[in-house]
């Protein structure tokens, strides 16, 4: 596990380590009962990356020790204050909600970081389930720690296909991670397209980053698709036209489970892929159209900074900080809500 890894940055809150040269966070307490983003202003917009400087090795200390410093997204160096636990409430962007155990750790000037784990738990599986709204620290758990582990989990949500899916390209289908930049796709409304990036990752498929299965017949589909629970279907009709008047809408996977022909199966683990053209397309994955990868903000700022450098060499319009630049969602997009009025 890297020392540099993303984590959200929740502003600068109270000093909760007030007294040096001891293991406790003493004024943890006074973060109960604050909450951090909102629909208009969510937390997914507010990942940074942190990278250890300095001399830490495997944990930051409490100490105030210049040896355990760290940078954020490249900055000047900070140094680490102290960290606490808490029982705290995520709010995802469909308004569902899930309980993790939250570690928060500030630096001497309160800077706080909502970091991620230090092992792929259920919490880590709960940060990386779906894009955050909202945080809310609900109660103390623990705030006496001689410091923080500096190896932590990479966090990511980014919507894509499992390793094994079969994408329509101009020679056939072929498996999603043995395509190559370059490579011509099928899309739904502007034909055979270039493959511009390709992204994967391995990850536990435990908790709620275990992938959806839609099975053979699901969606009209001759083969079994998998996808992350975030990936965005195509829709289409009569209860899409009455309930919202479009002929077609996106909704993310996760929310057409019906424990039938679409369900969520746990795997030790699971890699997933996501593929970028010049716009967001529908492409044809196992004979279901799906969404290729948007990198919008929400997008974007959730991966590594290596990555996101890679991505805005090839579209550098994207640094203006306006996801719009990009361009627009292929469809619409549904909510949990809205898409519970959906069967399949």
């Amino acid at each position: 596990m890297p020392t540099t890894f993303n984590a959200i940055s929740l502003g600068q809150l109270a000093d909760i380590d007030t007294n040096e040269g001891n293991t406790r966070a003493e004024s943890a307490s006074a973060l109960v009962g604050q909450s951090f983003g909102s629909a208009g202003d969510p937390l997914v917009n507010d990942f940074v990356e942190i990278s250890a400087v300095g001399n830490v090795g495997g944990t930051y200390d409490m100490d105030n020790n210049p040896n355990d410093q760290f940078t954020v997204d490249g900055g000047a160096a900070q140094t680490f204050d102290g960290t606490s636990v808490y029982s705290a409430t995520i709010t995802y962007f469909d308004g569902t909600t899930a309980t993790i155990s939250a570690v928060v750790f500030q630096d001497t000037n309160g800077n706080s970081y909502l970091a991620p784990e230090f092992s792929a738990n259920a919490d880590q599986a709960a940060l990386e389930a779906g894009p955050i709204q909202s945080l809310s620290l609900d109660s103390l758990i623990g705030n006496r720690y001689a410091g923080m582990t500096a190896n932590r989990q990479e966090w990511d949500f980014v919507p894509c296909f499992v390793a094994g899916t079969l994408i329509v390209t101009q020679h056939g289908e072929k498996a999603v991670e043995q395509l190559e930049v370059g490579d011509m796709i099928l899309t739904m409304d502007h034909g055979f397209q270039p493959l511009r990036w390709i992204g994967s990752r391995t990850v536990s498929g435990r908790g709620r980053m275990a992938p959806v299965r839609f099975r053979a017949g699901a969606m009209k589909n001759d083969i079994a698709l998998w996808v992350s629970p975030q990936h965005r279907m195509l829709v289409s009709g009569w209860q899409v036209q009455m309930h919202f008047g479009e002929s077609e809408v996106l909704v993310p996977a996760i929310n057409l489970v019906n424990d039938d022909a679409v369900r969520q199966i746990e795997r030790d683990s699971v890699t997933y892929l996501h593929i970028l053209f010049d716009r967001h397309e529908i492409v044809y994955a196992a004979g279901i159209p799906s969404e290729s990868f948007m990198p919008g903000e929400q997008g974007l700022s959730t991966m590594a900074q290596a990555t996101q450098d890679e991505i805005y060499e090839l579209f550098p319009e994207l640094r203006s900080g306006d996801p719009t630049v990009f361009g627009l969602d292929a469809r619409p997009s549904l909510k949990a809500r809205e898409a519970g009025l959906l069967t399949l």
